[in-house]
């Protein structure tokens, strides 16, 4: 009896120590990105500045980690990427940006943004966004709209000559 309670007793103990040990190895990294109200809308060619916050509570020591960022076009095409290192203990929080190229074509995008470690550690998370289109297409129909009243008035000109002329 004695020794079935031993056995029973190394048993749960050896239970205790792999639930103990699995329990240690997750992780609670947080990763938020947000897009303030003033960058809702951006016009290509621009910086497009976003908000991180990082939460790493269980990190016992400032550690390096590497955050990807990528600018997808609604279809899914990646249209600028950056990656930067940052340090980090147990919670960060800055302001970064990328720039937006200016053949970017207008409507809605996502910013994705990817934090890892060297190890196994990973992170994604995602925001949107939209690229306006730039004002060099409304100054075009500006100018040809002042060419066409231009041609206009010249032709009533020629045409209020050859009349009176007649006359």
């Amino acid at each position: 009896m004695a020794k079935n309670r031993k056995i029973r007793n190394i048993c749960i103990l050896l239970l205790a120590l792999f639930f103990l040990n699995s329990i240690s190895s997750v992780s609670a990294l947080s990763l938020i990105v947000h897009v303030p109200e003033k960058y809702i809308e951006v016009t290509a060619g621009e910086r497009f500045y976003f908000e991180i916050e990082v939460k790493y509570p269980e990190n016992p020591s400032r550690k390096d980690l590497q955050l990807e960022y990528e600018i997808l076009t609604e279809s899914g095409d990646l249209i600028s990427q950056s990656k930067t290192l940052k340090a980090v203990e147990t919670q960060a929080s800055f302001i970064d940006f990328i720039v937006i190229p200016a053949s970017a074509k207008g409507g809605l995008h996502f910013i994705n943004v990817k934090i890892k470690d060297y190890e196994a550690l990973s992170e994604k998370t995602s925001s949107n966004f939209q690229i306006k289109k730039t004002g060099g297409d409304q100054i075009m129909i500006y100018l040809l709209i002042i060419l066409a009243v231009v041609i206009l008035t010249g032709v009533l000109v020629i045409v209020s000559i050859v009349i009176t002329r007649k006359k």
